[in-house]
């Protein structure tokens, strides 16, 4: 029985976020912790305490990531796989050329474009920027919640106005191919669907409250403002993103699976929605709501890389659950270019092993597996998100 091979297979990153050159320069000795979950969230949150940040950093050698990462880097950098080498070697590919050092990464991978979500950082980072980085095409997902902090100190009206202007903006643009929500971050994935007069109170309850993220203020606007977003999405014909699961401390963990957003879901079930990051930790939930709604997609992100140990079954699960023409995969790469690159290899490997598996319980045959792997890895998202500049490679 012949071996499963993605070796030279293209990979288009579903969700990144961007950042500046001078950012991959910034703190040598802490780039490896800044790409553990645990440490990137002192960056992003807003409810870490940053007197913990020393011993967090003292974690990053007994994780399974930060071990893998001074491994694998050490075979590039030609050094020691061990943190204080690779910290060095690393460094000094840095400061010889950052941009050549980033783009050898991607490189490695065969990864031929990606997708950033402008929302985060702020202010945010121009996509030409960020491109010439990386050295590969990104395409833009246009996130809602910068429209809505830029619009809402005018009347509800003008809330709602400004919103659909700047959906529509986005849609002019050719580099951008999908919407974004954080809502989950917010007030909820649970949406309702109030009435305009219902929201139009919130509002004015909401600015009362000086703009606080209550469920009972915030909440009604968000969810209605969510709506017309959507509607301005399935205009201009473009999925839509949500950010389904965990995430850092500032997460509304209550209310961020996947279950909570399915009322909207079937709402909405003809356009196109993915699931950044597949409702992980409920990765089983995201499935099966994937398995069930046509036009739902799953983005695999988060729980790449920083799931881990659960990755090969969590895609195991995924692709024998849901159509593998509807999984996505992403790295939530950010600060670090690293990132990509450590995602891209965890992802190949652990793929090729799962289909692997399928081969030899006799479901498919090893041109179906490499077939649906490429699917995956890149096919998908260029098809569902219009991307034409590169074939399909799932038809090579």
């Amino acid at each position: 029985m012949g071996r499963v091979d993605l070796s030279q297979a293209e990979i288009v990153d579903t969700h990144c976020h961007p950042y500046r050159i001078d950012e991959a320069l910034r703190d040598p000795e802490g780039f490896d912790t800044r790409m553990m979950l645990l440490g990137e969230s002192f960056l992003s949150s807003s409810k870490l305490d940053d007197s913990l940040h020393p011993f967090v950093d003292g974690l990053t050698v007994d994780t399974i990531y930060g071990i893998a990462l001074h491994r694998w880097l050490a075979e590039r950098l030609g050094c020691e796989p061990t943190r204080e080498a690779v910290i060095a070697a690393r460094a000094k590919a840095l400061r010889a050329d950052p941009v050549a050092y980033a783009r050898g990464l991607l490189e490695a991978e065969r990864i031929v474009a990606v997708l950033a979500d402008d929302g985060f950082p702020q202010p945010p980072i121009p996509r030409e920027e960020f491109e010439a980085a990386i050295g590969v095409p990104v395409h833009r997902v246009a996130r809602l919640e910068p429209w809505i902090l830029a619009h809402r100190e005018g009347s509800f009206d003008d809330l709602i106005f400004g919103v659909e202007d700047e959906g529509t903006r986005a849609a002019g643009d050719p580099m951008c191919v999908a919407y974004k929500s954080v809502i989950a971050y917010r007030t909820g994935l649970d949406v309702g669907d109030p009435t305009p007069s219902e929201a139009t109170e919130a509002f004015a309850r909401w600015r009362v409250d000086g703009w606080n993220e209550t469920r009972e203020h915030a909440k009604p606007v968000r969810d209605f403002v969510l709506r017309r977003a959507l509607a301005v999405a399935k205009e201009h014909d473009r999925p839509f993103h949500f950010h389904c699961g965990g995430g850092d401390p500032d997460i509304d963990l209550a209310h961020a699976g996947p279950k909570g957003l399915f009322p909207l879901l079937r709402d909405v079930q003809h356009q196109a929605v993915v699931l950044v990051h597949g409702g992980w930790p409920w990765v089983l939930e995201g499935a099966f709501v994937a398995s069930v709604l046509p036009n739902v997609y799953l983005e695999l992100s988060e729980l790449i890389p920083w799931g881990w140990s659960q990755v090969e079954w969590s895609i195991e699960m995924a692709i024998g659950t849901v159509p593998a023409a509807k999984v996505l995969y992403g790295s939530d790469a950010i600060y670090e270019p690293e990132a990509f690159f450590m995602s891209a290899r965890m992802t190949r490997a652990a793929l090729t092993r799962v289909l692997e598996r399928f081969v030899e319980r006799d479901y498919v045959s090893v041109n179906d597996a490499e077939r649906l792997g490429r699917l995956v890895l890149s096919g998908n998202t260029l098809r569902l998100h219009g991307i034409s500049a590169r074939a399909d490679p799932s038809k090579r």
